[in-house]
């Protein structure tokens, strides 16, 4: 009994061994875990630290991250992915970084460490003057970069204090961070990699858009042709590619034609808003004031042919688009560099090779001198005026031109005809209360000669645009409604172009 004793108390130590030893290594996990972590200060990591200690399970979870590609970059001739460890043994470019939103939302600057887009896109081969590298995220968003703003730093830069505009200070660069205040940047938010541009000094941010988080991927690629267009306003800027291309990522908005050919841009109501006042894109770039008060956009092409909008027409619509893009690619060289399209843009207003849109407040800064719809319908501008001269009829609202019996009509005048109240639908606003006379009901009574076939329709300061007279005769609802200031009208034309619906309607002329 004693040797069996012997040997069951033997057996019970080597158990009760083997319980203790499990726990030994347990601390070191957790332990070998954080310095993992840290990666972006190598001094810091002995690549032998973890094995030697760790249990063979807990390797997976802090290595396998930093052994999977993080970053691929594609060139002309070839591909090439890197780690998070091989992109830190590129040379490191460290500098001050912070972004301003598009609503005018300040991130100060703090440092940043991370290889430059320049190093990065040569390790696919040369880079020079002909190309450029896209920036492409996890979740797809993307955005261009020329060679000269990845190597010269050709980027606008604003005060962090104030937002405002300050000249680019000299050191400007674009880099794949990796780091930020000597820590790895938040994945949550950031991602593993983030672009950001960088300067000596924390004395400036750059547009938030050209921080493109969750980095992925680098496409060097030949760049297209760049290209610059004028606007003019209450102040006058040049937008190159870059800028419109990065304004298009952050607005975009899309077109698709009768040929089912998709067109990219940007709102035209937005680039007006760029110039309309001092404030060109944080908060309310677009002056919703200005554009009530009335000037006219006119989009002008290389070769001299323009067309001109009532801002009445163009604000806030996402159906007026300066397009830059046709599936996915540059415009061909009969729009290149930007076309005029979508639903609200007739075939004669769909201007091409763009070189200069005008803001026109009119000499005081606020009412515009009788834009055009379209531009070949300059000649009516004259036309409209002569047809029916004021002193032939007087009123608040004059309905003249081919018709039996001309009207000028004041609201007492109008309000004894027939009022209804109707719920009608804005091809913008959507559903809304009006009330007024029906348009039939009127034409009804000025008796419209057989040879009348168009309506022109002039607003008081003197906007107006044309529609076929059976078009409104169609429309049972289309109206002259009442406003909340007296003797003062606006059309309500549903089912009929937004550019119909004419506010301070003065005059209606039959021709």
């Amino acid at each position: 009994m004693s040797r069996i004793a012997a040997s069951v108390c033997l057996v019970l130590a080597l158990l009760l061994a083997g319980c203790q030893a499990i726990p030994a290594p347990a601390p070191a996990a957790p332990t070998a875990a954080p310095a993992a972590a840290p990666t972006a200060v190598p001094p810091t990591v002995a690549p032998t630290a973890v094995p030697p200690t760790a249990a063979p399970t807990a390797i997976p979870e802090p290595v396998a991250p930093a052994s999977e590609p993080a970053l691929e970059i594609v060139g002309l001739d070839g591909s090439k992915s890197l780690t998070l460890e091989e992109l830190k043994a590129l040379p490191i470019t460290e500098g001050n970084a912070g972004f301003m939103s598009s609503t005018g939302k300040i991130t100060p600057p703090v440092p940043h460490r991370g290889v430059s887009l320049k190093d990065l896109a040569e390790v696919v081969g040369a880079f020079d003057e002909t190309m450029g590298i896209n920036v492409v995220a996890k979740d797809g968003y993307g955005i261009t970069f020329s060679y000269d703003q990845a190597v010269n730093g050709a980027f606008t830069t604003y005060d962090p204090a104030t937002g405002d505009e300050i000249p680019t200070p000299e050191g400007l660069m674009a880099i794949v961070a990796f780091e930020r205040e000597g820590q790895p940047l938040p994945e949550e938010s950031d991602g593993v990699l983030r672009l950001v541009i960088i300067s000596p000094k924390n004395d400036q941010v750059t547009d938030g858009h050209w921080s493109v988080k969750w980095t992925s991927r680098l496409e060097i690629k030949p760049l297209v042709a760049d290209w610059e267009v004028t606007f003019t306003g209450a102040i006058t800027e040049t937008i190159n590619r870059g800028d419109f291309e990065s304004c298009a990522q952050c607005h975009k908005a899309a077109w698709t034609d009768d040929k089912a050919q998709e067109w990219v841009g940007v709102p035209l109501y937005l680039l007006a808003g760029y110039v309309d006042d001092e404030i060109k894109h944080q908060g309310p770039a677009f002056n919703d004031a200005l554009a009530e008060a009335g000037y006219a956009v006119e989009v002008v092409a290389a070769d001299g042919y323009a067309a001109t909008f009532d801002s009445a027409r163009v604000a806030r619509s996402t159906d007026i688009i300066a397009a830059y893009l046709v599936n996915g690619n540059p415009l061909p060289e009969q729009y290149f560099p930007m076309r005029l399209v979508g639903d609200d843009v007739s075939k004669k207003e769909q201007v091409g090779t763009i070189s200069e849109i005008v803001v026109d407040m009119g000499e005081e800064g606020g009412m515009a001198p009788e834009p055009t719809a379209v531009a070949t319908a300059a000649p009516a501008a004259t036309e409209a005026p002569a047809a029916a001269p004021a002193a032939e009829v007087q009123g608040d609202f004059v309905l003249t031109g081919l018709v039996v019996q001309p009207l000028g009509m004041s609201e007492d005048d109008l309000r004894a005809v027939e009022v209804l109240k109707l719920t009608v639908e804005h091809p913008k606003s959507g559903a809304m209360a009006v009330e007024g006379v029906r348009l039939s009901k009127l034409l009804g009574l000025a008796q419209p000669a057989p040879e009348a076939k168009t309506l022109v329709f002039t607003a008081r300061d003197g906007y107006f645009v044309e529609a076929p007279l059976a078009d409104v005769q169609a429309c049972s609802d289309c109206m002259v409604a009442f406003t909340e200031t007296p003797g003062e009208f606006r059309l309500a034309m549903p089912g009929l172009s937004s550019g119909l619906w004419v506010k301070d309607i003065a005059k209606i002329e039959l021709k």
